[in-house]
């Protein structure tokens, strides 16, 4: 089994205490609270157009995966955008970026 960084074991707890929103719809429906958006690594030219729009609106940073997608990370097939709603998550995965994130926008 392999042993997940920490920013993706971050991802993982998000995902598993329901403060992960995954799709641009569903992040869309938001009314706040959203302090992370990750964008996959295969993430197309309209999926990061949509990204910096869900950023630009909750004023938050950009990450995207580099070693793994989120469809087979989260289980959700064509998953190209989630957003973490918990801060202090959201925080510690944006300072605990190695090899497997890259930011787009933000700090």
């Amino acid at each position: 089994m392999k042993t997940l960084s920490k920013p993706l074991t971050y991802l993982g707890f998000a995902l598993k205490a329901n403060k992960l929103r995954t799709g641009i719809n569903a992040i869309n429906t938001l009314k706040g609270g959203v302090y992370l958006v990750v964008l996959s690594k295969d993430g197309e030219k309209n999926a990061v157009k949509e990204a910096k729009k869900i950023a630009a609106k909750f004023n938050c940073p950009i990450v995207q995966t580099q070693s793994v997608t989120l469809a087979e990370f989260t289980g959700k097939e064509n998953c190209k955008v989630a957003a973490v709603t918990e801060e202090n998550l959201a925080k510690a995965i944006t300072e605990n970026l190695g090899e497997d994130f890259k930011v787009i926008i933000g700090d």
